[in-house]
């Protein structure tokens, strides 16, 4: 469609990238906005942009003057805003200039090398509301040069006067096949890479990190040794137990780049920088208890016979299968799940993990 739209001349003033986390939103938003503005585009084919022009090196280093990626800023101590703020949309009179302008004084100045100019807001859940009545302004009004591309996995949090303005794409997850033959592309071992398709649930930009970050993989191996060994492990361990999830999390946090430049991971340059502290572990901590609450969804399959996820896992999850191990997974799965939402919900996270541990090990 967005083909199309570029070939026929029918570009739309505002689109909508909607879908799960990395599936790809952020990485289309990027090639399609160096495709509105390339100074070259190829006759025909499948390539909108030729890749090799000034317009496209520019938008490959993040630097077209054209080209804008707004996202929540840094705090004075360095730390990422959780919100993108309504300075960042409109200046207010009263306000001193600043730099860089704010989208709607920029976005009516003329482009200043491409034909276009065009704002990748992403992720668009994230302006606060007056940010996002401001941005309404532009989308009643657009200058025709003007391309927005919002970005959300979280498209509900919009107002539904700026989803109504902007023609929508919806971005599905991937099949497991497709994924696991991409990571063995990438030189990805064979179970590994089944692995990691299977627990990516479809998010092949989450698969692509974890299989270029060898951090990723052996967090998942120590979260499944850790489920694998919790039978053994008596109730003066819950504290411990808490720790260890604790210590997994902050271990991945630290481990991360500062600025990952992977080509299939879908989020935004401010949400790719290391993030520190409760924040930090907020960011890690429900990729971690999705692990594990893999390894007890693979424990229910492994009493009923079905295939595991965790391949690698199989002698492991099939050991010690009891008439007791269908009730004791389900009760571990809600466990998990209610402590992934208490930390995506500002909970405290010490006590969310030690209630987690004491249900693990089977205390009230």
């Amino acid at each position: 469609m967005l083909r199309n739209g570029i070939r026929r001349h029918r570009v739309a003033h505002a689109y909508l990238f909607r879908g799960p986390d990395g599936v790809g939103k952020s990485t289309a938003a990027r090639y399609f906005a160096q495709a509105l503005t390339c100074l070259d585009p190829p006759p025909e084919g499948e390539d909108l942009a030729c890749g090799e022009c000034r317009s496209c090196h520019l938008i490959a280093r993040g630097h077209h003057p054209d080209v804008r990626i707004v996202a929540p800023e840094r705090d004075r101590e360095g730390r990422t805003r959780a919100e993108i703020s309504i300075h960042q949309i409109r200046q207010s009179p009263d306000e001193p200039y600043t730099t860089p302008r704010p989208l709607i004084q920029d976005a009516y100045l003329k482009p200043l090398l491409s034909r276009r100019k065009v704002y990748l807001i992403d992720p668009a859940d994230r302006m606060r509301a007056e940010a996002a009545n401001a941005l309404l302004k532009v989308l009643e009004e657009p200058p025709a040069y003007v391309v927005l591309v919002l970005v959300s996995s979280q498209p509900s949090a919009l107002l539904p006067t700026i989803i109504s303005r902007c023609q929508q794409l919806v971005f599905q997850l991937a099949g497991t096949e497709a994924i696991e033959e991409h990571l063995r592309g990438l030189g990805l071992a064979p179970e590994a890479a089944v692995a990691v398709s299977r627990l990516s649930g479809g998010r092949i930009g989450w698969a692509v990190q974890a299989a270029r970050q060898p951090e990723i993989l052996a967090a998942r191996t120590s979260l499944l040794d850790l489920c694998a060994d919790l039978s053994d492990q008596g109730m003066r361990s819950s504290l411990r137990l808490a720790e260890d999830i604790r210590r997994k999390a902050a271990e991945l946090a630290e481990a991360k780049p500062e600025a990952a430049e992977l080509e299939e991971e879908d989020s935004s340059a401010a949400e790719e920088e290391r993030l520190t502290g409760d924040r930090a572990l907020r960011a890690e901590l429900p990729w971690c208890l999705d692990v594990m609450v893999s390894w007890y969804r693979d424990r229910l399959a492994a009493a009923t016979g079905a295939p595991v996820m965790n391949e690698d896992y199989a002698a492991a999850l099939r050991d010690g299968l009891t008439s007791h191990v269908p009730r004791e997974a389900e009760t571990a799965i809600e466990a998990l799940l209610e402590a992934r939402q208490q930390v995506q919900r500002n909970a405290n996270i010490d006590l969310a993990l030690e209630s987690l541990a004491l249900r693990l090990l089977g205390g009230d």
